[in-house]
């Protein structure tokens, strides 16, 4: 819930700008460190497990920031928040994929992902708008109320996966005897397709997360109150819980390739209209609008990117594949956050310019052909 404010919240407690990026910095050197172990670990030791693990460390994650004042302290919140979620990135994925096998529906793993990832947007319609009005005031006790109900609602996440159900691994031992990671890393290797997927999300993802990391700054600089961002983020949840729920409807004629391809260009596309309606010095208002427009298609994209990376893997190192691919966003996030960080401070517009410089990087320097092969799961 802090989420909404918590640029601002950074700001209040007296990080610089530059050191609000640096954070994020914190975030990638632990999803590098512990990304593939934490999936090497869900693969071998238990997926339900592992994501325990992963709520019971975002609940710690959660009360570190309450009394953090200082760079320090909140990287250590944000390298805790790291460690749980690199105990779920790819562990998630993989526990849907392998339940549609063993209830024989192997076909409907977009529908399922689509669906999952529209669940995981049901509390944020409300949470944003809720967050935004208890935080209107930008005042500390504010901001540890937020941080208070995260807490809270982390609680409530733990007890939820003590009620998962883990479907079985469909595997070969002698495969699982020939080394998790070891078969994940050739099979990226080895796969060219496979690596241009993952750079066309990882270079988008990155481009948007800068703007994002500091977003709460930047509108509320041009007069735009908490509660508009609030409400504008609630409706972006909504919009976006619906397209996840429903996309494997969505150009149901269209390979994921071609589906990846149509919301990059279309991401580039709004990412210059923002450009020129900044610089024309139009409505701040139309400016957010257009800002959650971009946000919306390249998220879109996350669903379908799953479908594609889970019909590369294997189903007993399905996790361990997915988060190799994390390390790589991981690795090329790091010198992108310290580029920005650094320029932000000369001018506020560099981390557009970055944005859209990667966007057409992802887009036409990894554009995806029509029709992947895609290789036989087991």
């Amino acid at each position: 819930m802090v989420n909404i404010v918590v640029s601002l919240l950074y700001l209040a407690r007296g990080l610089s700008l530059s050191q609000i990026f640096y954070l994020s910095m914190v975030w990638a050197f632990i999803s590098i460190a512990f990304e593939v172990p934490s999936s090497y670990l869900a693969d071998r030791w238990g997926r339900k497990k592992t994501i325990i693990l992963g709520t019971v460390l975002y609940f710690v994650s959660c009360i570190v920031p309450i009394f953090a004042h200082s760079f320090f302290v909140f990287g250590i919140g944000n390298a805790l928040y790291a460690l749980g979620y690199a105990c779920f990135t790819g562990t998630d994925d993989a526990v849907i994929y392998d339940t549609n096998r063993e209830l024989g529906e192997h076909g409907a793993s977009l529908r399922r992902l689509g669906k999952y990832y529209s669940a995981q947007r049901i509390f944020k319609i409300v949470s944003p708008l809720l967050g935004a009005f208890l935080a209107r005031g930008l005042t500390d006790g504010q901001f540890v109320l937020l941080m208070s109900l995260d807490a809270l609602f982390a609680v409530v996440s733990v007890f939820l996966a003590l009620g998962l159900v883990e479907p079985k691994q469909h595997y070969a031992v002698e495969k699982v005897e020939a080394g998790v990671f070891k078969d994940a890393y050739h099979l990226i290797k080895n796969n060219y397709s496979l690596i241009r997927a993952i750079f066309n999300r990882s270079l988008a993802f990155i481009g948007v997360f800068l703007i994002w990391r500091f977003n709460q700054i930047f509108f509320t600089n041009l007069g735009i109150s908490i509660l508009i961002l609030g409400a504008g983020w609630s409706f972006e949840h909504l919009v976006m819980f619906l397209i996840n729920y429903y996309s494997s409807r969505l150009w149901p004629k269209r390979s994921a390739e071609m589906k990846i391809n149509i919301l990059n260009y279309l991401t580039i596309i709004f990412v210059v209209m923002f450009l020129a309606v900044w610089y024309l010095n139009f409505s701040p208002y139309l400016l957010l609008f257009i800002y959650f427009l971009f946000n919306f298609t390249e998220t879109a994209r996350w669903p379908i990117f799953s479908d594609l990376f889970n019909s590369y893997s294997k189903s007993f190192n399905r996790a361990t594949t997915l988060s190799l691919s994390n390390i790589i966003k991981s690795i090329l996030e790091i010198p992108m956050i310290l580029l920005t960080g650094y320029l932000i401070v000369k001018n506020v517009a560099y981390p557009f310019y970055i944005m859209l410089f990667l966007l057409v990087i992802a887009s036409f320097g990894f554009h995806l052909p029509k029709r992947v092969r895609v290789e036989k799961s087991v």
